[in-house]
Parts: C-alpha cells; sequence; structure tokens
C-alpha cells in the first residue's frame, strides 16, 4: 500500500513539473537572430537584414542579436500572412543606443498605415521634458473605412501612452499582451466618416518581467494579412529609424500569462 501511495505521489509531482510555462504554445513568429542558423521549427525565421542591418555579439538571449545602426537599417519579414487575430503577445529585447522619436521598435502595415489592419509600437511625443515614452497606436476598419485606435496623437496625457519611459543604453524586456476579452470602458471610435468601431480589450505593458502600464485604445485585430512588416522602420519615409539592438523576438496568437513572461525574461536576466 504504501508504494502505491509512494508511486502516486512521484507521478503527481511528475505531472506538476511538466505543467510549468510553455513558451513555445501559440508562437506564430519567433526570431532569436542567432548567428548560426538552427530549425527550430516553422515559425521560427529571422527575417531579411535589410539596408546594414547585421548581428551583434552584444546579446542577452544566446550567443547574438541583431543591429540596426539607425541609418537605414531595418528587419522584414514576410507579407501575406496574419500576425495578429484576436488575442496577441509580443515579447522582445530592446537596447535603445538613441531615442529618436518616432523611431519604431515594430510597424506590421498594409500598404498604407490608414489602409487597414496595421500595429506600431514606438517612441513617442514627451508629455514633458525630455522622457523617451513608448507608444502604441493601432489601425483597423469599419466598413472598409480606416479608423485609428487613438483620437488626438499629440494630446496630453497621449492615449497611446503605455506607462513606461525608455532608458537607452540597456537592455530591457518588453512584452505587450492584448487580452480581446478585457472590459474596455472607452466606447466607441469614429473614423472620418462618422462610420463607428467599438474600442475592444485592453493592451498590457511589461517590462522586465514587471507590469508597467495598461492602455484601452485598442481595437480587436482583424484576421487579415500585413503586407509591411518590419523591426526598426517606420511605413512614414519621413521618421527616423531605430538605434540599437533587438533580440528573442516573438510573437504569439495568445495571451501570455504573468508567469510565462517571467520564464521569457529568465532566458535572458542572467
Amino acid at each position: 500500500m504504501k508504494n502505491i501511495k509512494f508511486f502516486a505521489l512521484s507521478i503527481m509531482l511528475l505531472g506538476a513539473v511538466s505543467c510549468g510555462p510553455n513558451i513555445e504554445r501559440g508562437l506564430v513568429l519567433h526570431s532569436d537572430f542567432e548567428r548560426d542558423a538552427r530549425d527550430l521549427g516553422p515559425n521560427h525565421y529571422d527575417g531579411f537584414f535589410r539596408n546594414g542591418a547585421e548581428i551583434s555579439d552584444d546579446c542577452v538571449v544566446g550567443e547574438s542579436s541583431v543591429y540596426l545602426n539607425g541609418e537605414g537599417g531595418y528587419v522584414e519579414y514576410p507579407e501575406g500572412k496574419v500576425y495578429f487575430d484576436g488575442d496577441y503577445s509580443v515579447s522582445i529585447w530592446v537596447k535603445w543606443e538613441e531615442c529618436r522619436l518616432a523611431s519604431r521598435i515594430l510597424d506590421f502595415n498594409q500598404v498604407m498605415p490608414q489602409a487597414g489592419d496595421a500595429l506600431s509600437w514606438f517612441i513617442g511625443l514627451p508629455e514633458e521634458g525630455t522622457r523617451n515614452n513608448l507608444w502604441l497606436t493601432q489601425w483597423t476598419t469599419a466598413d472598409g473605412v480606416p479608423v485609428q485606435s487613438v483620437h488626438d496623437i499629440s494630446a496630453v496625457p497621449s492615449e497611446a501612452y503605455l506607462g513606461y519611459n525608455v532608458t537607452p543604453g540597456q537592455w530591457d524586456h518588453y512584452v505587450l499582451v492584448y487580452s480581446s476579452s478585457a472590459k474596455n470602458p472607452l466606447g466607441n471610435q469614429q473614423n472620418e466618416k462618422g462610420q463607428k468601431l467599438p474600442y475592444r480589450g485592453k493592451v498590457t505593458l511589461y517590462v522586465n518581467g514587471e507590469k508597467v502600464g495598461e492602455n484601452y485604445h485598442c481595437f480587436k485585430p482583424q484576421p487579415v494579412p500585413t503586407v509591411a512588416n518590419w523591426l526598426g522602420r517606420s511605413r512614414y519615409q519621413s521618421d527616423p529609424r531605430f538605434c540599437g539592438k533587438m533580440d528573442d523576438f516573438r510573437i504569439y496568437d495568445r495571451k501570455l500569462s504573468e508567469k510565462e513572461i517571467l520564464a521569457l525574461y529568465d532566458l535572458g536576466a542572467d
């Protein structure tokens, strides 16, 4: 009888161990930017390095990262895929060398930013002093007419603000989590023709494993492929390019839990 109980307890303990955070489930895209290419699955893809983007030994996960020189370098991903549909999470390690106004971490867009579903994550206009605010904006459509998640991009305080101010020269781990089922108190947004589209869900930003801000100026993404998918570059030609390094970029088609976010942070926390 004792042996049976011991065996049952062992099975329970093994089950508890195996039920830890699963940071591979739901991966839509994973770029680890390792110098030596490896086959890590169908959605592992380091993208096309453009205009001087290059591998760097300064990294936090693995042995290398991607360096974008701020002069034109960016990383491009294939068009025609649905990268954001319903709930999603985006995880990336970032080291800014310069925080230039409107420089992008990420810009996944249509032919034009106003043409359909789009997601832009970038340095926004500081509300005071010289703070380097992180912003997120989104475009989608109502009856085929574009509408932006932010009423006034220059408003103070900004509706695009994610609650975090970047410090150049240090590696930080950012995770965006969008929950389509979260209660949204904002009602509707409307486009230039007066067509209304309801705000849906909530975006939460985690930095280095800790929750730092929430934003309700967001829409539930539509299952529409994007055609201009970039790290470090804006769809607007006049916006400056990202200057710094990025590592271990991931997009998930689900909400990451706080345990999973910590597990991703721990990959580079050493």
